[in-house]
């Protein structure tokens, strides 16, 4: 791979970076860092009044690092499979609060993508942004036409800074794939799911589709409001939307002063998640406090769509069951829908995860259903995924912790709040609720002919797949180490596959003589003959596979 001068630089300020917090990581892994100030401040760290722990030192060193490794921090935290629970409530920290580009440059970016000057875009442009991240910032505007506005506009060379550290992180990934380090968390699909998570990040295009999505998702809901989208205004590095005036949602003294009933809120906002999720399948995946504005007429004011998760109609029949053995207490129910959600464990942890949360469960559903907090049941169980192993799908992580910072803000909002509570009910209808929804005249009709299709092959099919089991061209990829076990494993289901034609052609040839050749045997016993000697060849099978 060709090393670009602007790699090499680049590289150079990420070692003296990880050098700097790096350093303290290993004191520590060596049992030394008490024995090291950090946090006097005399070796560049922040000032503190007590001594820095590793986990801190990796959150500080991404801060640092800027955009890229600050997304990278973020995922991470939401990935208790991978790290420790110490470094996910570090990382969770992590502030993509920066100071904001200046006016100018920002002006520039304008300019550049909507091809006019801002004077000539706007009848005012307040310069001083109402908030700065690390890929944009916020500015209110009002358009010519009158119309009040917020722009969201990217930083100049942040797109460039982010694509040169992907690929200086896809070149050292090609090195630690091969460590252990790289075997144990699959560094590569990790690398492409952060990848195609940041690419999105960058194009406000896709963010302004969501915010459409949601719109026509909620339209005519009485209690839920998602600003307009702007489209001549808006790029992929603009994006222009309709100003929402409003309170935090978190501003609870503000809001009583307003005349704001809390617990409504509460359950305004907590059955806005539950509809995106089992009605739509599309879900807004971020919901902090800054995302939910309380207007005047007391609808609650969805922002900030970058951060979206989706679930088919498969994944939200597997939820309702996760859902409803969570409410049960049935944790053979739980299990099932946690593997049907794509959840994989070790071979031989499966036992023992199911122990652990036979146990936590039992603990839970001990206590009246009021004082449950599904919040306190989703983290507890992820707790268990690092200990296990697990390797749970981002898109499931992304739903089950959207669901606890739900149920969080509305505890917020009214400390009795339980979201479990409101599932409840659901749950108890849902199959006219969340199932016979799912079941639309599109979806019949698409599974009606899949099987149909399906049915009309099967015959085909099969009669090809026996000519190249016979010519012996058919082909088996199998991903596996251990050389004895694999060849053991490769006997035993050639014994199988061998048992079941010969049975499966048994069977067939009996039918065919008994049809076609004699058919007037039905009404005589050798049919019972015929029957026992079928039975008799397949315990015989069954003795003989047992003993392979």
């Amino acid at each position: 791979m060709l090393i670009l001068m602007g790699h090499i630089k680049r590289k150079a300020q990420m070692a003296k970076v990880m050098a700097k917090h790096g350093f303290g990581l290993l004191l520590f892994r060596l049992g030394l860092g008490h024995l090291v100030p950090f946090h006097w401040g005399l070796f560049g760290h922040r000032k503190k009044e007590k001594p820095y722990r590793p986990e801190e030192h990796l959150r500080l060193a991404f801060e640092e690092l800027g955009p890229t490794f600050i997304k990278l921090g973020q995922i991470l935290s939401v990935r208790p499979d991978l790290l420790p629970e110490e470094y996910i409530d570090e990382l969770s920290k992590l502030q993509d609060r920066v100071p904001p580009s200046d006016t100018a440059s920002i002006k520039k970016v304008m300019e550049e993508e909507l091809g006019k000057s801002v004077e000539e875009l706007f009848e005012y442009f307040e310069e001083t942004p109402i908030a700065s991240a690390s890929i944009g910032q916020v500015h209110r505007a009002i358009l010519k036409s009158g119309e009040k506005v917020v722009l969201k506009v990217q930083k100049p060379e942040v797109e460039k800074q982010i694509m040169e550290d992907l690929e200086v992180f896809e070149e050292l990934i090609e090195t630690v794939t091969r460590s252990e380090l790289g075997r144990r968390w699959d560094l590569r699909s990790l690398f492409e799911e952060f990848s195609y998570t940041i690419k999105n990040e960058l194009d406000y295009i896709r963010e302004g589709r969501n915010c459409d999505t949601f719109r026509k998702n909620f339209k005519g809901d009485p209690d839920i409001y998602i600003p307009k989208v702007f489209w001549e205004y808006t790029t992929r590095k603009v994006l222009c939307l309709e100003y929402v005036g409003g309170i935090k949602i978190n501003s609870l003294e503000e809001l009583k002063r307003e005349g704001h009933d809390l617990k409504r809120l509460a359950r305004k906002g907590t059955g806005m998640y539950l509809k995106m999720i089992f009605r739509d399948g599309f879900f807004h995946a971020d919901p902090h406090p800054g995302n939910l504005l309380v207007m005047k007429d007391g609808r609650i004011a969805l922002l900030d769509h970058g951060m979206v998760g989706t679930i088919d109609s498969m994944g939200r029949l597997n939820l309702f069951q996760l859902m409803y053995g969570i409410v049960k207490g049935d944790t053979d129910l739980v299990m099932d829908a946690v593997y049907d959600l794509g959840v994989q464990t070790k071979r031989g942890s499966d036992q023992f995860l199911k122990r652990e949360l036979e146990i936590l469960f039992s603990y839970y559903f001990m206590q009246p259903i009021r004082e449950i907090k599904l919040s306190k049941i989703v983290n507890d169980t992820l707790k268990l995924s690092y200990k296990y192993g697990m390797k749970i799908p981002s898109d499931l992580y992304l739903l089950l912790k959207t669901l606890a910072l739900a149920e969080g803000t509305g505890i917020q909002l009214d400390p009795n709040f339980r979201l479990i509570e409101k599932i409840e009910p659901v749950v108890k209808r849902g199959f006219r609720q969340m199932i016979l929804p799912m079941l639309t005249k599109r979806e019949v009709l698409r599974n009606t002919l899949m099987a149909t299709k399906l049915g009309l092959q099967a015959v085909s099919k099969t009669k090809k797949f026996l000519r190249d089991l016979e010519r012996g061209e058919v082909r088996v990829s199998v991903d596996y180490t251990g050389e004895e076990r694999l060849i053991e494993d490769l006997r035993k289901d050639i014994n199988r596959l061998a048992m079941s034609v010969i049975t499966l052609g048994f069977l067939l040839m009996t039918t065919l003589i008994v049809l076609f050749v004699a058919p007037y045997i039905i009404k005589e016993y050798i049919v019972y003959a015929i029957l026992i000697l079928t039975l008799f060849m397949l315990i015989y099978g069954f003795m003989k596979l047992k003993a392979t």
